[in-house]
């Protein structure tokens, strides 16, 4: 699901704390709009649920905090 690859992480693992932790830090921009995408389709799924203890645990400078806003974003609903 997410197409970034990870010299350190299993195969069927992609969606696991460690492999959003990387996406985030390493990541492209490109990595990033899939993660988005996963997220955002299944927003109580694995690769949602990473992100969150990502975020809450993991300090990226500005990054966290862009992905902290995303997913409120995601809490509240959608526009109006």
């Amino acid at each position: 699901m997410i197409p970034m690859r990870h010299r350190h992480i299993l195969e069927g693992h992609e969606q696991s704390v460690e492999a959003v932790e990387d996406v985030l830090a390493r990541g492209s921009v490109g990595d990033w709009r899939a993660l988005a995408a996963v997220v955002r389709a299944e927003p109580a799924g694995p690769a949602a649920q990473a992100l969150r203890v990502v975020v809450q645990h993991v300090p990226m400078y500005g990054t966290t905090n862009l992905w902290r806003w995303f997913l409120e974003g995601l809490d509240a609903g959608p526009r109006r």
